[in-house]
């Protein structure tokens, strides 16, 4: 289908970095999505991520629409665009280039139906869905600001950095991370790092994490271990004094990492095979209060152990094996814990409790 004709606003031209021109422009928000795209966050059979959006908000949508239907609706805050390279900016004859930006005219392709749009949206989703379904007659102007990459990287790493301080879910922020390459500030670092071993353990064909965690391209019965709860045994481990403290070295060991945690949770796979089969109503293993203490139980289990070694894996089997007769993961009752087996929650209290417990009596059986 032939293409549209081009959409051309006024713009300012602003180049904090010469590869990657800032534009800002006012244009009708129903116009928005013709040009711009939702990047959908999803992984491929290969598990690679591609996109970077959350699902739209139906009934958030919705509050802004009847919010923008109003005659005194105001929206001062500006909507954020990725364009890529068919975008083209001519700076208006005799302008002089100033500390500010370049004026000119932004001229942006509007492809026919089926075409790919030269636009992906980074902020503004829910208000620019909103935008588009307001009625014909209703024009509404608004502010954009676009930067023209042609890299998905710096796309989702803008999308990370702007919605930081936003409730973005927390899933959707571990998916992601790992494919941020820029600065990032201390917390969020850690957690990147800590993502990034998360993602290796969720699609390395010989984890007993693989499509049990929950998360973009994993689904299925057997899908339901949290993310949280691995992600917590990470960053656990990886602060001092940790077996995964090297990871606080620059640049961390991902792999190495990844490997430790995958060796000493196909032990626990092995050693509590019905357990870890099940699902966290039916057992307390693949439950966030489970695989918690298993991770401090890793902390001793894993001493002295060479993941390269081939007698690594006999080796942590070996050392779990007297755990065995006092775990209560699916029936029972927890031994001087007091409690059935089904009542540890995922609190605080619980997780060090259950910890302690399995602590002891790995100490007292060496």
């Amino acid at each position: 289908m032939r293409t549209q004709r081009p959409l051309e606003v006024n713009a300012l031209r602003i180049l904090q970095r010469q590869d990657i021109p800032l534009f800002v422009f006012g244009v009708n928000g129903r116009l928005i999505h013709t040009f711009a795209a939702v990047q959908l966050a999803h992984r491929d059979r290969e598990g690679a991520l591609i996109g970077y959006q959350r699902d739209a908000v139906t009934r958030h949508i919705q509050e802004i629409r009847a919010y923008l239907e109003q005659e005194s609706a105001l929206l001062p805050n500006a909507v954020v665009i990725a364009l890529d390279e068919s975008a083209r900016f001519t700076a208006l004859d005799g302008t002089m280039h100033s500390e500010w930006g370049t004026f000119g005219t932004l001229t942006i392709p509007l492809p026919g139906h089926g075409e790919k749009k030269p636009g992906f949206i980074v902020d503004g989703q829910q208000r620019i869905a909103a935008l588009s379904s307001l009625a014909p007659e209703r024009d509404f102007p608004v502010v954009v600001v676009a930067f023209q990459t042609g890299s998905d990287a710096l796309q989702a790493e803008q999308f990370v950095l702007v919605n930081k301080t936003k409730p973005l879910p927390r899933d959707l922020l571990n998916e992601l991370l790992p494919t941020v390459e820029t600065y990032l500030p201390s917390p969020m670092h850690r957690r990147r790092i800590a993502a990034s071993v998360l993602q290796r353990l969720r699609f390395d064909v010989e984890s007993p994490f693989r499509g049990r965690i929950i998360g973009l391209g994993a689904g299925g019965e057997g899908c339901n271990i949290s993310q949280a709860a691995v992600l917590s045994v990470i960053e656990r481990s990886s602060k001092q004094r940790g077996i995964l403290s090297f990871l606080r070295h620059d640049p961390p060991d991902i792999e190495q990492a990844s490997q430790l945690l995958k060796l000493f949770f196909q032990g626990v796979a092995s050693t509590w095979h019905y357990a870890w089969s099940g699902s966290p109503r039916s057992s307390r293993l693949v439950h966030g209060v489970g695989i918690y203490a298993m991770g401090t139980v890793m902390e001793v289990v894993m001493r002295g152990i060479d993941p390269q070694s081939p007698d690594a894996l006999p080796t942590i089997l070996a050392r779990l094996k007297p755990l065995k007769p006092h775990c209560r993961w699916t029936s029972g009752r927890w031994p001087q814990l007091r409690c059935a087996w089904n009542e540890l929650q995922n609190t605080s209290q619980d997780k060090r409790r259950l910890s302690a417990y399995l602590l002891e009596r790995y100490s007292s059986s060496r």
